[in-house]
């Protein structure tokens, strides 16, 4: 499941720049808040260096250009499994755009 970039167009949508928006089910948030919740934070930069990014091109950009800390994936990481989690609990599905 792409939790980052959705997994279904929205109908009828236009392009927003990077295409049109797309959208989890309450089903692929409820599934997606459950694997967030099973994978700690620590997990995503377990020997992962701000150079390490770099060399690869991976985003965030604050991390590899700034040689910041993976705290801020951590905290990027917390807050979406925050939003996953309550909408999971209300049965909502999940607009996705990149922008």
């Amino acid at each position: 499941m792409d939790v980052v970039l959705g997994e279904e167009e929205m109908p009828g949508a236009e392009d927003w720049s990077y295409g049109p928006p797309r959208c989890l089910t309450p089903e692929q948030v409820r599934t997606a808040a459950e694997a967030l919740a099973a994978t700690p934070p620590a997990r995503l930069t377990e020997g992962v260096t701000p150079a390490g990014l770099a060399a690869a091109g991976v985003h965030p950009t604050i991390v590899r250009e700034r040689g910041e800390p993976l705290d801020e994936v951590a905290a990027h990481y917390d807050a979406l499994a925050t939003y996953l989690r309550a909408a999971a609990r209300d049965g909502d599905g999940v607009l996705v755009r990149i922008g």
